[in-house]
């Protein structure tokens, strides 16, 4: 096709992506609110139509070696589409969610001020089916970051047709210019955009330079690196990220000003050691996730240790009435691989004696020597009620012993807080620490194989043993159902018991009646995760009633 003349209001919606304003007499509010439309998946509804193109290659437009890359799709279609609805309408509690959003996003627009923004008129009839942003730390830039869209539309002549006419009603001043076979205009502040091959296109002038660059074969899909990354990830998932964390630190460390930091943190978390990042966003009628996968090696394998490891049995055990609780397997262990690379990166063997001869601590005596898994729960039916505590399973029960009488003893002595021994139920010793202005002291106490900090004396001792299990709770059930089969909890939170506890401590507040419609609609939120070989997975989910 030949080459075509870009329009000017793409670049607008480019600068409030990129996070800073926007050198145009368009209103931010409204730059914000299309790119709200373009980045929020499955909340457009589809409408027929012939398309240039079907937005399935957006990622074929993005430049082969993008360090940051993100697609969503926007214009769902089918059994997506109905999933996205469904999702929408528990979260919306409307039979008619389209509707609803309609009604949302008509509204926002209408606050827009010069020149209006109808989505219905101006956005809606040339909208594709997917969208995809790349962004790259600048070089030089002091920490700025640049970047291009790439918008499918399913009519050319539609697109080029609204956004002239927005740029005109704006009255910012452009220039015409041609690269790679495409005409293009750009800004006083370098913003550039066009409408070519299908899509359209905007950005600032370099990153969108390479953009165009991608027509010739070197774009990001079908890459040997992008599709492994992606594998894992749900095929009917409405957005994606992709992220290449080595290729962000070279760029990010070409800025001499952020570069030793950089390379420092690069190191202490062996970022060379991980591969590219791929996280998909998937929506249905019961439940909204995000699932990550990366390929990690060498050192970083060893820091992906807790996530590695099976799920710690911990969480099970934790009381039974807790709303909020998590559990790390092998915290010690993992604990203990961060100290020693951040002691090479940052000179912590001098810590670890300044340690031993002010304190009298030893780190691997009496810290990594004895902590086994790590959990901590928080339960109560209301503010006044809620209590919760930190527990330690031990590993050596005499190194456990000992450092447990060093931790007491530095509290009184260099925390000036005074630990009187009391008695708590399972407990073969414990000592309770006066909290100011709170009715309940902290209690450490020790027993039963375990370490507990707790707030209050009962749930000290539901910390050391509770004949209720989380285990056996409906919660525990929703968090498993909610994360699938192949993954199990490594923390979780009851929502219905949550929003009850701050419907209690907020009445009467305008802004949580707003909110609490929308978190009444969630059932359960989990979270899991694994490593298997090379490949971690992790999954964020959400439960909706």
């Amino acid at each position: 096709m030949p080459p075509c003349r870009p329009a000017g209001p793409v670049r607008r919606i480019r600068g409030a992506a990129w996070g800073r304003p926007a050198a145009s007499p368009m209103p931010r509010s409204a730059l914000l609110l299309i790119l709200a439309v373009l980045a929020v998946p499955g909340l457009v509804a589809a409408c027929g139509g012939s398309s240039a193109s079907d937005g399935t290659d957006v990622a074929s437009a993005i430049p082969r070696d993008a360090p940051i890359y993100f697609e969503v799709v926007v214009r769902p279609e089918g059994q997506l589409r109905e999933d996205a609805l469904a999702a929408a309408g528990k979260l919306f509690r409307t039979p008619d969610p389209a509707g609803r959003i309609r009604e949302l996003v008509d509204h926002a627009f209408a606050k827009t001020s010069d020149p209006k923004v109808d989505f219905g008129r101006d956005i809606e009839p040339w909208l594709g089916e997917r969208a995809g942003f790349w962004f790259e730390p600048v070089r030089g830039g002091d920490g700025e970051v640049g970047g291009a869209g790439v918008i499918a539309t399913k009519d050319e002549d539609e697109a080029r047709s609204a956004l002239e006419r927005l740029s005109k009603e704006s009255g910012e001043r452009e220039t015409d210019r041609s690269y790679g076979g495409v005409d293009y205009k750009v800004s006083a502040d370098g913003d550039a955009w066009a409408i070519y091959d299908g899509f359209v296109v905007a950005g600032d002038e370099p990153q969108f330079k390479r953009t165009i660059d991608a027509r010739d074969g070197d774009g990001l899909g079908g890459s040997d690196t992008y599709e492994k990354a992606l594998e894992g990830l749900a095929e009917d998932r409405l957005a994606t990220v992709y992220l290449e964390p080595r290729a962000i630190f070279d760029l990010a460390e070409r800025d001499s000003s952020a570069g030793p930091q950089l390379q420092q943190f690069r190191q202490l978390y062996a970022i060379d050691d991980m591969g590219p990042a791929a996280v998909g966003f998937t929506a249905n009628g019961d439940r909204l996730a995000i699932d990550a996968f990366q390929t990690v090696s060498g050192e970083a394998s060893a820091l992906f240790g807790a996530a590695g490891s099976p799920a710690s049995a911990l969480l099970g055990e934790l009381p039974g009435d807790a709303w909020g609780a998590f559990a790390a397997a092998k915290f010690g262990a993992t604990l203990k691989q961060v100290y020693e690379r951040a002691a090479g990166a940052l000179g912590g063997a001098a810590l670890r004696e300044q340690l031993r001869s002010q304190l009298g601590l030893d780190l691997e005596e009496d810290v990594f020597s004895w902590i086994g898994d790590v959990g901590a729960f928080v339960r109560g039916d209301s503010p006044a009620t809620i209590d919760g505590a930190l527990v330690i399973d031990v590993t050596d029960e005499d190194r456990a012993t000992a450092a447990f009488g060093k931790l007491v003893g530095l509290i009184q002595s260099r925390g000036g807080a005074a630990a009187r021994p009391i008695d708590v139920d399972g407990a073969d010793a414990a000592f309770a620490i006066p909290a100011p202005d709170a009715p309940a002291p902290i209690v450490l106490a020790r027993g039963n194989g375990r370490v507990v900090g707790a707030y209050g004396r009962e749930a000290a001792a539901a910390g050391l043993s509770s004949s209720e299990k989380l285990s056996d709770s409906q919660t525990f059930a929703d968090a498993e159902a909610v994360l699938g089969d192949d993954l199990e909890p490594t923390f979780l939170m009851a929502m219905e018991q949550i929003v009850s506890i701050a419907d209690a401590a907020s009445a009467g507040d305008p802004e949580w009646a707003e909110v609490k419609p929308y978190l009444e609609a969630l059932s359960v939120v989990a979270g899991g995760g694994k490593v298997d070989g090379d490949r971690s997975h992790s999954r964020f989910a959400v439960g909706l009633r």
